[in-house]
């Protein structure tokens, strides 16, 4: 009876191992692009230009306490204990109290005011209809909105929230800029908001 031979293993050709360091090679480079999609959508996604959170971010003016901020209009930092109502504004709101108001999870959107009042500002209009119609339609999503002018702007427009910035120029708000405005708001409300506060 004839005793069958034994097969050595074989030793994988070059091929099969060229094949199996390129599907080794997929899979990490799957993994790091993975890694930088998410890096991308958590951070540069963001609307806006991050400014570096300004310290002692949590500490609570005391009376007459005032704060050199590291961006105009400010977005984070040292801030006032007081508050001050969601919603639209006619006059300014003091640095210290914005940031507050971004504390609890709020969008600023100012706006440079025309040199005098009897001219007309079609910008400070559009965003009046813009805000008044947003916090209408869905008071929920979006009450934790501010609209206020603010004269030491260097652009027309500059929405705020909590370390993210963005401005910009414009005569009119046109359905781009709209868009523009909402997706700040959208996607920055209530993106930090330690204090968990609520809508009143």
């Amino acid at each position: 009876m004839a005793v069958p031979k034994k097969h050595k293993p074989q030793r994988p050709t070059f091929a099969r191992r060229v094949v199996r360091w390129s599907i080794g090679l997929g899979i990490f480079l799957v993994v790091i692009g993975l890694g930088v999609w998410a890096a991308y959508q958590s951070f540069l996604a963001k609307p806006g230009i991050p400014i570096p959170i300004q310290q002692p971010a949590s500490y609570h003016l005391r009376a007459g306490e005032t704060v050199q901020y590291n961006s105009i209009p400010p977005t984070s930092g040292p801030h006032s204990g007081a508050t001050t109502d969601w919603g639209i504004h006619d006059l300014s709101i003091p640095n210290e109290i914005q940031v507050h108001m971004l504390e609890h999870g709020g969008v600023i959107i100012q706006y440079r005011p025309v040199e005098s009042p009897a001219l007309d500002d079609p910008v400070a209009e559009g965003l009046k209809r813009l805000v008044g119609r947003l916090r209408t339609e869905n008071f929920q999503k979006y009450c934790k909105l501010i609209l206020a002018p603010y004269a030491p702007l260097q652009k027309k427009i500059a929405l705020t929230a909590w370390g993210r910035l963005d401005t910009f120029d414009a005569e009119a708000i046109t359905s781009e800029i709209e868009q523009r405005i909402v997706y700040f708001i959208e996607k920055l409300m209530n993106a930090y908001n330690p204090e968990r506060a609520r809508c009143p």
